[in-house]
């Protein structure tokens, strides 16, 4: 088999999110990509000032197509790196310069940085849930907010059910929220049904009945353990999973409470928003 490595630049490319692990592929102009046919590629995606390089994905080239426009899309089965692994050092240096700065579709058989890449791609196959966590929340300061959720969805699809943070938060006034998290409230009704599925966190907002109103929820709950105003406020207090809609009964279940609460990087809304 002989190998190849191609180049994803985020400033002119987006995020490389695009493809299925059944076929990923790359685009280039280079007429030698079809005597790729059988070979693993290498896709290393560069972000960032000064510049960040990650081997994202490989894949087995199974299928080339030549477009009108002489751009080739070369694509096959393969997988992404859970997470991407950052590429950098003296021999990545060197396999840089090798390459002419990554400029291109290249062969790389005849290279020694070739086997560190092989060996990277084939130890970072199987999801690790809190790696791809720091790695989201590491690359996150370089990203658009809306790529980042692009991002977490991608790893959520992709990674054979790793589950990251929820990218969603429900605004929930207090006695409900604390209900909510000790498993006792198993619907959140509402005005209209959802679309959404799946983990949310559970923010309780700062809106407040009176003492009264508060105190006879917490006894309808059969709370008894806490008072109203000891009950947390203006925080993130946990994730739930949001599994079924009914109109405007909002079925939830698995509550889990966070052992830090922290407060939303982002103005809380009175429904939904996206706390980080």
């Amino acid at each position: 088999m002989s190998f190849y490595v191609q180049y994803h630049n985020h400033d002119k490319e987006g995020l490389p999110l695009g493809e299925t692990e059944d076929r990923l592929g790359i685009h280039t102009r280079l007429g030698h990509v079809e005597n790729s046919k059988g070979g693993q590629v290498f896709l290393i995606f560069g972000i960032g000032s000064p510049r960040q390089f990650y081997l994202w994905d490989t894949f087995t080239v199974e299928a080339i197509e030549r477009h009108p426009d002489d751009n080739f899309h070369a694509y096959g089965p393969g997988w992404f790196l859970r997470p991407p692994q950052r590429l950098e050092g003296q021999d990545f240096d060197a396999f840089k310069r090798s390459c002419a700065n990554l400029i291109g579709f290249r062969k790389i058989d005849d290279l020694p940085y070739c086997e560190t890449l092989i060996q990277l791609a084939d130890d970072h196959r199987a999801g690790d849930e809190a790696a791809v966590r720091r790695f989201v929340q590491d690359l996150a300061d370089l990203l658009t907010d809306d790529e980042t959720a692009a991002l977490e969805e991608h790893f959520a699809r992709s990674g054979a059910g790793l589950r990251l943070r929820p990218l969603r938060a429900l605004s929930i006034r207090q006695p409900h929220a604390e209900a909510i998290m000790r498993g006792v409230k198993k619907i959140e009704y509402r005005s209209a049904p959802t679309k959404i599925r799946g983990d949310i966190y559970i923010y309780a907002s700062l809106g407040r009945y009176s003492a009264q109103e508060e105190a006879e929820m917490l006894a309808d709950y059969g709370i008894d353990d806490v008072a109203c105003d000891d009950l947390s406020r203006g925080v993130l207090v946990g994730t739930v999973e949001l599994f079924d809609c009914d109109g405007g009964k909002w079925h939830v279940r698995n509550p889990v409470r966070l052992t830090k609460l922290p407060k939303p990087a982002r103005h809380p809304q009175p429904v939904w928003f996206n706390p980080f």
